[in-house]
């Protein structure tokens, strides 16, 4: 998507130059009370979503009305004069941008995409799992961010340029030796931070996927992953196809908004084409930052070398 917006978007990419054969995306305020009214929404709908095909609307108390409509428009109104630009662009790049990519027929999972040599990996997993943590350790070594929490994933297997700014919480931070009293909170009422890497660590052009990842986090009460309790990042082989697809399907970015708005099925179909053509491995992380950063330095996540096999009778582990 190339989005015209009425709103700085510092996450995302800026185009200097316009050409009118490229289509544009509006972003744009308004009034919500002068939207239409919308009938019925589906069993899927929320106090605060509400969605029918090709619409979705969130309404936060105190923060504002946001709609995407036909994957072309998405308009927001903030809540009152106390909500910052800054609280708006938190739920415009992330939930607005997901489901208006969604309505365009995109693959858009819960996730960050980095890249080396012109080939991506792209790190899904739920809240908490260390995406942003990962990502910066890998940014550390060389790597360079293509998008993050929003990835699309193209039928063609490139992943296109998308939100580029890492998100910590404050005691990632803190082990990461990252100073944050000077950071922007990523919105107020949280203590997490946005940071925007030097250039020189951000991707400038689409770049072809060649692996999945599903994150697990291992703690000290984890008797699954005794590996990386010993200080090794752990690695499965590639997951079969039933198994990748079910992970990569756990992984879509609200999965209530494709199915509150009828793509559910589309999204089988995109996950099940993905899986045919990229390895969907699992990573378990140590939960040690300093240990998962020096293992890190000993792998090539484009081609890991001695993927772990799971123990005899031990099943690879999902969340359904």
């Amino acid at each position: 998507m190339t989005l015209k917006s009425d709103i700085a978007l510092p996450d995302l990419t800026e185009i200097n130059e316009e050409s009118p054969e490229i289509e544009h995306i509006e972003i744009r305020n308004t009034d919500h009370t002068a939207w239409p009214l919308l009938l019925d929404p589906n069993q899927h709908s929320t106090p605060c979503i509400k969605m029918v095909h090709q619409e979705w609307r969130l309404e936060l108390e105190g923060i504002g009305w946001f709609r995407a409509t036909n994957g072309q428009t998405l308009e927001w109104e903030r809540w009152d004069d106390s909500v910052s630009d800054r609280d708006i662009r938190t739920f415009l790049v992330t939930s607005g941008l997901g489901a208006l990519a969604i309505q365009r027929g995109e693959l858009v999972v819960h996730g960050t995409a980095l890249e080396r040599d012109e080939r991506a990996i792209a790190l899904l997993g739920h809240p908490t799992t260390g995406k942003s943590t990962l990502a910066w350790c890998l940014l550390q070594q060389g790597w360079r961010l293509i998008s993050s929490e929003v990835t699309v994933i193209k039928a063609d297997r490139t992943i296109p340029l998308g939100p580029q700014q890492i998100k910590l919480w404050h005691d990632a931070a803190q082990k990461l030796g990252i100073e944050a009293v000077n950071l922007p909170l990523v919105r107020r009422g949280l203590k997490r931070y946005r940071i925007t890497p030097p250039a020189q660590s951000l991707a400038t052009a689409p770049t072809p996927l060649s692996a999945i990842y599903i994150l697990n986090r291992s703690t000290n009460g984890d008797a699954n992953n005794k590996d990386t309790l010993l200080g090794k990042i752990k690695v499965s082989e590639a997951l079969n196809q039933q198994s990748g697809l079910l992970a990569l399907r756990n992984q879509a970015f609200h999965a209530r908004f494709y199915r509150g708005m009828n793509t559910e099925a589309r999204l089988f179909m995109q996950a099940t084409g993905c899986v045919r053509s990229t390895p969907v491995h699992r990573l378990h992380l140590p939960d040690d930052i300093q240990v998962m950063s020096e293992g890190l330095m000993q792998m090539d996540l484009l081609n890991p070398a001695s993927p772990s096999k799971p123990e005899p009778g031990e099943r690879e582990p999902f969340n359904d």
